[in-house]
């Protein structure tokens, strides 16, 4: 519609001028004939002749003024339109990024309902749902905070989870903010089973080459030991938590990457690679610690 608009300037602004040259032409025409009423034919039409050319060159002129001024005109409103453009294109690239945040957050929190399947009626009732707005330096997920608090119903020493399994555990609270360690910590250990034959348990720790400048083998992030040197374990055999201890049992750990047998110490050592990924946490659940007489 702007453009049919634009193309009427233009188009009224040539018939003006065209309509004013024409107008000039026919007054000096009939004027130059009514002072040489007696002047010849031939002659009349010689000047007639001499001022359609002079006036056909001055149309020219006027025209192509008109075409310029109306180019500028329309330049004007396209350089209007392409800002125009410009600014709604902007508009769209914010709604698709807004867009694109809102459904990361809703496959966020489907994942954390999966936590859900982790605990008992009792502890749903009293699950926590954080946000982590905090954390270490570094790539992974060694100690953080979360936006929920003593206000919360967050306590010292509540486990950490989300959807893939054990997290950590809080060990300071705030009136509206917690800080955590999680597995992947020197300071943290949790008690072990194997999902396949819950007599098999043991202990996992974090793996000493932890926060090496070259660490990037999930497979090795944890370490443990099992109390029955001739238990059954294999590599990718399930690790949930035993029930022993501050940890609510049967969350999921991690799965066995290795397998190692220590003659010196007679026991079995293992490498885990955990169920949660250290390098991306952003929406947990936290629930109270298990009562330990």
């Amino acid at each position: 519609m702007k453009l049919d608009k634009d193309n009427r300037k233009r188009l009224s602004i040539k018939t003006i001028l065209a309509t004013i040259v024409v107008v000039l032409i026919v007054a000096i025409t009939a004027n130059s004939l009514s002072n040489a009423g007696r002047l010849e034919v031939v002659e009349s039409q010689g000047i007639v002749s001499g001022f359609y050319s002079v006036g056909k060159h001055f149309n020219n002129v006027v025209v192509g003024l008109g075409n310029f001024f109306g180019d500028l005109v329309s330049f004007r409103s396209n350089s209007k339109k392409v800002q125009e453009l410009k600014s709604e294109n902007d508009k769209l690239k914010q709604k698709i990024i807004d867009m694109e945040s809102d459904v990361d957050k809703l496959d966020s929190l489907e994942r954390l309902k999966k936590s859900l399947n982790y605990v008992s009626t009792n502890q749903r009732n009293n699950m926590v749902s954080a946000s982590i707005i905090g954390k270490n330096n570094g790539d992974w997920y060694k100690s953080f905070i979360v936006d929920a608090g003593a206000g919360d119903g967050v306590k010292t020493d509540s486990i950490v989870i989300n959807g893939q399994g054990v997290v950590g555990i809080i060990y300071s609270v705030s009136n509206h903010y917690s800080k955590a360690i999680s597995l992947i910590d020197s300071r943290a250990s949790v008690s072990f089973k194997l999902a396949k034959k819950n007599d098999y348990k043991g202990v996992i720790t974090t793996s000493s080459i932890v926060g090496s400048a070259d660490f990037t083998d999930m497979n090795k992030l944890l370490q443990g030991y099992l109390f029955d040197p001739k238990a059954d374990v294999k590599k990718g055999d399930l690790l949930v938590t035993s029930g022993l201890g501050l940890y609510p049992e049967n969350i999921p750990i991690g799965n066995v990457s290795r397998v190692t047998y220590d003659k010196n110490k007679s026991m079995k050592t293992i490498r885990i690679r955990p169920s949660v990924d250290f390098k991306n946490i952003d929406n947990v659940s936290i629930i109270p610690p298990r009562k330990v007489q």
